[in-house]
């Protein structure tokens, strides 16, 4: 049986709002100026998904910000345009329509990946899930991957939102997804405010909670203790300076002596005052004496032309 949508006009007060299949229900409810206006200026590009409900309503199923823009005009209309599934439309059609909606405006994020497919599991098995709609997203069908973004609608809305607009990776968001939920926005509230990038995260998350669980702490516990306290609450450094402090602070606390070597070397290549185009880099972890020493030239043709000065210099280390 068909069931192609049709496009009526219908009264704009008729339209029931529900977070049945929401995929944004982490989102502020406003719409963003830009669309305001853009509706305003040239009016509904793209019209409402609605489905019929009992006596004359409609649910609506995509364009909740569009609405809000519609209803937020000086002189909203009484009467727009939209295109409208049956009632009796089956659960697997209405999720085509949701899914190629969102599709319009780009690539779903995780958060709204991982909403989509809840919906879906309330109305079919994760297999057929996965065969009707990855080939959609232009996905290889996988059913571990709706496995594995589902605990993602357990962390907190603004944990959601920070994922769904690339803030933190789909990664980090699950292994945060693994710590208590006080150690969790700890942990996203020092994201946010030193603005910090997926790589400094994910060290983040790592010190603190090797250094955590050595003390037998929580990583809240941990992040309120003075010394910490002094960083993150100092007058006068800056987002960055308190990033480096924070991190060389929770380096030196996890591992002393290594702090204290890195601390002794750095202090001895600055008293030999060596030139800019000079590097001096020790091995990982001090596990060696050895050192190794970086020029830089400017070109391959400097190097040429001081070629036995170093060829000499080489012969002397042997």
């Amino acid at each position: 049986m068909q069931y192609s949508p049709t496009l009526q006009e219908i009264d704009i007060e008729a339209i029931t709002l529900s977070d049945q299949w929401n995929l944004h229900p982490f989102l502020c409810p406003e719409p963003p100026a830009r669309l305001r206006h853009s509706i305003q200026a040239i009016g509904l590009l793209q019209p409402l998904i609605l489905q019929k409900r009992p006596g004359k309503t409609y649910q609506l199923l995509c364009g909740r910000k569009r609405l809000r823009s519609l209803q937020g005009n000086r002189q909203p209309p009484a009467v727009i345009k939209a295109l409208i599934l049956a009632e009796d439309i089956p659960p697997q059609t209405l999720l085509h329509y949701i899914l190629e909606d969102q599709i319009v405006a780009g690539t779903l994020s995780p958060m709204e990946t991982a909403y989509f497919f809840k919906y879906c599991l309330k109305h079919m098995e994760i297999e057929k899930a996965a065969d009707s709609f990855f080939p959609v997203l232009e996905k290889k069908v996988q059913t571990h991957m709706i496995r594995r973004i589902l605990p993602l609608l357990d962390l907190e809305p603004e944990i959601q939102e920070s994922i769904h607009w690339g803030k933190i990776e789909e990664k980090m968001a699950l292994e945060l997804q693994q710590l208590t939920p006080d150690d969790r926005l700890t942990l996203f509230g020092i994201f946010q405010e030193f603005e910090l990038g997926g790589g400094k995260q994910k060290r983040l998350l790592a010190l603190t909670r090797d250094l955590a669980f050595g003390q037998d702490k929580t990583i809240t516990a941990l992040l309120a203790k003075p010394d910490f306290g002094l960083i993150l609450d100092h007058p006068e450094m800056n987002r960055p300076q308190k990033a480096s402090a924070l991190f060389s602070l929770l380096q030196k606390k996890l591992a002393p002596e290594s702090s204290a070597a890195e601390e002794a070397f750095q202090k001895a290549v600055y008293k030999m005052q060596l030139p800019a185009a000079y590097t001096l880099s020790h091995s990982p972890s001090f596990e060696r004496d050895e050192v190794v020493i970086t020029l830089r030239f400017d070109s391959l043709t400097e190097v040429e032309n001081r070629l036995q000065e170093i060829k000499a210099l080489a012969k002397k280390k042997k």
